[in-house]
């Protein structure tokens, strides 16, 4: 039950420093939401298009040998993907295509200048649109999403298709890398075999009609066409062997960047079976070279075999190279290379060497051929070799014809291994700014700012401003008067129409609320503080009271007024004297000449019975300041005010004395000792925790009774809300406008009771 109580409480006081704060959080809400909303509005529109692409594999990974570094290189595949996409190259080529695009207009990405006029270069272009690229590759996939921001819907999505269209192109660029550069080698040497077998064509036939030549014998036809067709297959096999070299040329281009070492781990890999092998592909290759220069019946049968006797040796020597190389022999490194690459690179130099053994057997059958040739007779002889030439070059071009045709094929087969899965479609909203989101956040950001100002100023605000802020204090709270606003009051009542007279106006500014007003609930406030002083002591009645403050400003002076009159009203013969003889106020309250009072009393110039004046009210004297004295505290400290307390108490019920601060001055804390006790004053939200733990201390130091504390001008509305506020001051004017109905009734110049109370009331 106790803690249900507690969390009410703790609630409560959150609820009071919300209301307290609740001008700080509306302006919080409004500059936050306006200036979001404002700065929302204002902002260019930022729009993201995508387009999503898929890597494939090629099925690398099933053929791989070393299967961790398969793995691995699957892994780093994507990877280095997203980074060629993000690359400056890259990047570069799609302005170069852009600039060549139709809709260069429209594209503000190649504007000349910026917002500010400012000229806009190559450069920043490139790194305007690196920046707008984003790329993200989706979890166990092979797939990535391109994703470009622009300030228009059509910009964004054109730069996106754009960009994985040049991704394309340049991968189908590297894929294609190594079979074009073979097939221009091809082209560039087919021009000059095809002007070579013109020109030997040509003096063939000149050197027929020179010198009446048509044919040659069988044998001499024979020789010749050995010669050619082992020359033709000799030249062949140097044409392979160079294309095999241009293929291992572009491999290791394509490891420069790493600095790899694998070309020349391949090379170097050897141990006796590897030797083996290679003698093996050697000896096969020269028997092929014999078996074709001595045509024997069925020599086609045994070529075949012995070439498939060649593959396998060669997939024997592939074999010995991978366990070679897994096995640590070599430096090659299955964390750092490419699997494919290596299979391409082992499988080139097997085919160098093999071909350079093919070389070597068909130059010793060619130079077989030719030495037989030079025993021939020197006039067939210039013709056999004029046929030989052209016959040669003959088969050279048909060849290279062939093998020409064979690399166009095989370009035109490579494919990129990157496919366009989804281009991009114009979005249809922004994603910058998220209007909608913006001003949400805004609203709570508004909110949670004005409130978390409203705390901190309440955890940095050390003043007293509620009963709860001195309960917490542990002093005696004897009650709580709420403020009152004279100005307010006036202004209010000429707002309704209704007139007001001097009176009314003295009234009002002398703060007497009790007695002007008396059934109203501030009046209630002072009957309250009345009871509890009566009741705080029934066994011996207080007949002095000194009513002070730990600072001035605080109301001391209109308290004891106040409580005068509704402790005047109970019927008992109050006194209020006005011992605050350096800033006196009393008098004012009351209308009265300060002249003649306590000071003149005190000094013997004047007698008590002169000094007391009648206040205008029932059963209540006052005794003003008199002169201001030179020397407060030596008057009020004396003998003389001890005995002119004893002698007003056996003539008045209760005396009241108004003092100067206790922090000030000692005054307050001298008269506390020649009377029964002391009310403290607390003006809300005016003194702070230290200085009302001050006073209470320095009347701890001589012995006072403090009979307890009195909140005065509590703000009711900006600390407990407004119910609370027109609920005081409807009563205050309701029970005001009864009594000025009464008073004005028989003047004829003022409006009619009936109407000036509806006024009021409203």
């Amino acid at each position: 039950m106790t803690e249900d109580r507690e969390g009410s409480v703790n609630f409560s006081e959150y609820l009071r420093i919300i209301l307290r704060g609740r001008w700080i959080i509306l302006v919080c809400f409004l500059l936050i939401l306006g200036s979001t909303t404002y700065f929302t509005y204002k902002m260019e529109p930022v729009f993201q298009a995508s387009t999503t692409i898929m890597i494939e594999d090629k099925g690398r990974l099933e053929q791989s040998v070393f299967g961790f570094a398969g793995f691995m290189n699957a892994q780093t595949m994507i990877a280095n993907q997203v980074e060629v996409l993000k690359s400056r190259k890259l990047a570069n080529r799609v302005l170069m295509s852009l600039e060549t695009s139709p809709y260069k207009e429209n594209l503000r990405l190649l504007a000349e200048h910026d917002r500010n006029g400012r000229p806009i270069n190559h450069e920043m272009r490139l790194r305007r649109l690196r920046e707008s690229i984003t790329v993200e590759p989706i979890l166990d996939t092979d797939i990535i999403v391109v994703k470009v921001t622009a300030n228009s819907s059509f910009e964004a999505s054109y730069l996106a298709n754009e960009i994985a269209s040049v991704f394309y192109d340049m991968n189908l660029e590297i894929s294609k890398g190594e079979v074009g550069e073979v097939r221009k080698f091809l082209e560039s040497q087919l021009d000059s075999v095809k002007q070579k077998l013109a020109k030997s064509e040509d003096a063939l036939r000149k050197y027929k009609e020179e010198n009446k030549l048509v044919a040659l014998d069988e044998e001499t036809v024979k020789l010749v066409e050995q010669t050619a067709i082992f020359r033709a297959h000799l030249n062949e096999t140097q044409t392979e062997l160079h294309q095999n070299k241009l293929a291992l040329q572009d491999l290791k281009k394509k490891h420069l960047e790493t600095k790899s070492t694998l070309v020349e781990d391949v090379s170097n890999i050897s141990s006796p079976l590897v030797v083996e092998f290679q003698r093996l592909i050697a000896e096969k290759q020269a028997l092929i070279a014999n078996l074709i220069a001595k045509s024997s019946p069925g020599y086609e049968i045994v070529v075949d075999e012995i070439e498939r006797e060649i593959d396998e040796a060669k997939k024997a020597l592939a074999e010995e190279a991978y366990k070679i190389a897994n096995s640590g022999i070599t430096s090659i490194d299955p964390l750092k290379t490419s699997q494919d690459l290596f299979d391409q690179i082992l499988q080139a130099d097997i085919n160098i060497k093999s071909l350079k053994a093919r070389g070597e057997a068909l130059e010793k059958v060619v130079g077989t051929y030719e030495s037989q040739l030079e025993d021939i007779p020197q006039k067939n002889l210039e013709l056999i070799k004029l046929i030989r030439q052209a016959e040669l070059n003959e088969k050279i071009f048909l060849l290279r014809s062939e093998k020409y045709e064979e690399s166009r094929i095989a370009e035109a087969g490579k494919t990129a291994n990157v496919r366009i899965i989804d281009t991009a479609v114009p979005p249809q909203r922004p994603i910058r700014p998220n209007k909608k989101l913006n001003v949400t956040l805004a609203i709570f950001f508004g909110l949670g700012l004005g409130v978390a100002i409203s705390f901190i100023i309440e955890l940095l605000d050390s003043s007293i401003r509620t009963v709860e802020d001195l309960e917490k204090m542990r002093v005696n709270v004897l009650g709580a008067i709420p403020t009152i606003n004279p100005a307010d009051i006036a202004r209010r009542m000429k707002r309704k129409g209704m007139k007001l007279t001097p009176e009314d106006q003295a009234l009002i500014t002398s703060k007497l609320i009790t007695n002007f007003s008396p059934k109203s609930p501030v009046s209630e406030a002072y009957r309250s503080l009345r009871t509890n002083i009566l009741f705080s002591n029934i066994d011996t009645p207080i007949k002095t009271l000194v009513i002070s403050s730990s600072a001035t400003k605080e109301g001391k002076s209109t308290t004891v007024a106040n409580l005068a009159i509704t402790m005047s009203q109970m019927g008992s013969r109050v006194l209020i004297v006005d011992g605050d003889l350096r800033r006196p106020t009393i008098h004012s309250l009351f209308n009265m000449d300060r002249q003649v009072g306590l000071t003149n009393a005190l000094l013997g110039t004047y007698t008590l019975d002169e000094v007391i004046k009648p206040s205008g009210i029932e059963n209540l004297d006052v005794i003003t300041a008199g002169d201001i004295p030179p020397n407060p505290s030596e008057l009020l400290s004396s003998n003389t005010m001890r005995k002119v307390l004893s002698l007003l108490s056996e003539r008045y019920d209760l005396i009241l004395i108004d003092s100067p601060p206790i922090i000030a001055v000692t005054d307050a804390a001298v008269l506390s000792t020649r009377t029964d006790a002391v009310l403290l004053v607390v003006s809300s939200g005016y003194i702070t925790r230290k200085e009302v733990l001050r006073a209470v201390q320095l009347l701890g130091n001589v012995n006072a009774n403090l009979l307890g504390v009195l909140l005065n001008g509590l703000d009711v509305k900006r600390i407990y809300g407004s119910y609370y506020y027109y609920y005081h001051y409807y009563q205050y004017y309701y029970y005001y406008s009864a009594k000025k109905k009464g008073r004005r009734h028989k003047e004829p110049a003022e409006a009619p009771p009936k109407e000036r109370s509806e006024a009021l009331e409203t």
